[in-house]
């Protein structure tokens, strides 16, 4: 029998964080910042639009709301209910909101920098090294941009496969073409890095 070909050995995947983050996360310590033991609650009287008092529960630290309309008849001492707060509770529920929003823009923003400090290692690292050298290799060192000056840089198309990247996914270009491709961002990073980035998604709210 023929020799047996050597297989190349596969290539080492580099693992970048994910672009999704569950949104149940953000709620849950948006609840633990936003926590209140409630050890005040007790009924506070507010009126309706005809006038009349109506009672619900309401936790005077916090201003949340926990409970509907109560019968009057389980309400003790009514006469000397305090006043709902309709200005704390407003403020309560709103924060909540703000806090929401707040958390969920620093955990995108958290979730971007560690997908970029994996990127920046893996272009520092020999399996980078080594793939841009096949693809340099393969342009026979003169840029597919212009196929003049010298290639001295390689291009990711996209950052779909970064990390495990199909070859024809990367071009070897000068630094003029690869300006030209895609400049910096107001971030610094490419316009193209950029809109990758833009896709880490917030689900399960």
């Amino acid at each position: 029998m023929g020799a047996i070909a050597q297989q190349r050995p596969l290539r080492r995947k580099w693992l970048f964080p994910s672009l999704k983050i569950d949104g149940r996360e953000i709620s849950a310590e948006v609840a633990r910042q936003r926590h209140c033991d409630h050890l005040r609650k007790g009924p506070h009287v507010a009126l309706q639009s005809d006038g009349k008092p109506f009672y619900r529960i309401q936790c005077p630290d916090c201003g949340e709301k926990l409970s509907l309309q109560l019968p009057h008849s389980s309400v003790p001492n009514r006469e000397r209910c305090p006043q709902w707060n309709e200005e704390l509770y407003q403020k309560r529920l709103n924060g909540g909101y703000g806090a929401y929003d707040q958390i969920r823009a620093a955990a995108v923003a958290r979730r971007k920098a560690e997908w970029r400090a994996v990127y920046h290692r893996y272009l520092a690292s020999a399996d980078w090294q080594s793939v841009r050298q096949r693809v340099l290799k393969r342009a026979r060192g003169i840029c597919e941009g212009c196929l003049e000056a010298a290639a001295t840089q390689v291009h990711h198309q996209t950052y779909a496969h970064v990390g495990d990247e199909l070859l024809f996914e990367l071009v070897a270009i000068c630094r003029p073409c690869h300006e030209r491709l895609h400049p910096k961002s107001s971030t610094g990073d490419s316009e193209l890095l950029e809109r990758h980035l833009q896709k880490v998604d917030v689900y399960g709210c």
